[in-house]
């Protein structure tokens, strides 16, 4: 099995991982180049050049996926078929048509439910009960292509994270990968073309994105500071001050009707409440701007001036 892999975030990470267990190791690893990071915006390099470096991978971080010298490494590896998942740039079409058995895509949900870049955040977002991962043959169109094979999985845990989903979905991905690749290589699967009446899409996470609007349905703000969390975050302004919301929950079937839309409060276990269009919800973790993460109650012992305010969405 000749293949190439594209990836470059920690979802990806797990599958190559996965991969690399499995002894179906790639010729190659493609990934995007290092990043400035953290405060003093030092490089770094994807989760999957790690990988690559410390198994001994060859690898590239092209900036231009149309290079003359990259495109010619590709072809003279002679790949059967690229792989890519959570790659994060757009894949040209002299690349598509590089790989006789083609250029394979591992996307985390059940095509053609949520094409487009956000499909974990927003599966939790939207409240889905079931999501899966989908082996497709990428074409020109973003996650258009017909489908080779998927795996369902069903979300029982109404509280679950961006981070949990992402690895649950991660693993599936990979066993996924493992039992089907072969068959496709032998011939034995038939693509099948998505239906495009069933099509939804999810759109890039903004910086309003992440505001919270507390003139919601807790269940919404929960489920948004689920599916935004760790990264890019989701955060609220109190007299002028950004204050992230790193964990929470909902509070339902609650008698806080006393309080306005958007006003904070002590619940009785001395945690940070606040009202919501609907019921109300509880934090749990906060970050307050340029201070380390901690539990509400602890920020409540040194800020009870916070009592009583009436956040405006």
């Amino acid at each position: 099995m000749r293949y190439i892999f594209f990836g470059s975030s920690e979802f990806a990470q797990i599958v190559l991982q996965k991969l690399l267990q499995s002894k179906m190791g790639p010729l190659l690893v493609v990934t995007q180049p290092p990043k400035p990071k953290g405060r003093k915006q030092l490089l770094s390099p994807t989760p999957i050049q790690n990988i690559a470096e410390q198994f001994n991978i060859p690898f590239l971080t092209p900036s231009n996926l149309n290079e003359e010298n990259f495109l010619q490494t590709i072809q003279n590896l002679k790949p059967d078929f690229i792989l890519l998942t959570a790659y994060g740039k757009i894949i040209p079409q002299t690349l598509l048509k590089l790989p006789p058995k083609g250029f394979i895509n591992l996307h985390p949900s059940l095509l053609p439910r949520w094409r487009g870049a956000t499909p974990i955040q927003s599966t939790i977002l939207n409240g889905d009960e079931e999501t899966g991962v989908t082996l497709f043959l990428m074409d020109e169109q973003i996650d258009h292509g017909p489908i080779i094979s998927n795996s369902k999985l069903k979300i029982q845990n109404s509280k679950l994270t961006y981070e949990e989903l992402s690895k649950e979905l991660a693993l599936l991905g990979a066993k996924l990968i493992i039992e089907t690749l072969p068959q496709w290589l032998d011939n034995k699967i038939k693509p099948t073309p998505q239906n495009e009446d069933l099509a939804t899409y999810c759109h890039k996470i903004t910086k309003e994105d992440e505001k919270i609007n507390w003139h919601d349905d807790a269940l919404n703000i929960d489920r948004k500071v689920r599916a935004l969390n760790p990264n890019p975050g989701t955060y609220t302004i109190i007299k002028n001050k950004i204050i992230k919301i790193i964990s929470g929950e909902p509070l339902l079937n609650e008698n806080n009707n006393n309080y306005q839309i958007g006003e904070i409060f002590q619940t009785p276990n001395k945690k940070i409440a606040v009202k919501c269009l609907k019921n109300s919800y509880q934090i749990n973790i906060l970050k307050p701007e340029g201070k380390k993460e901690m539990s509400s109650t602890d920020f409540l012992r040194g800020n009870q001036w916070i009592l009583g305010q009436i956040i405006q969405s």
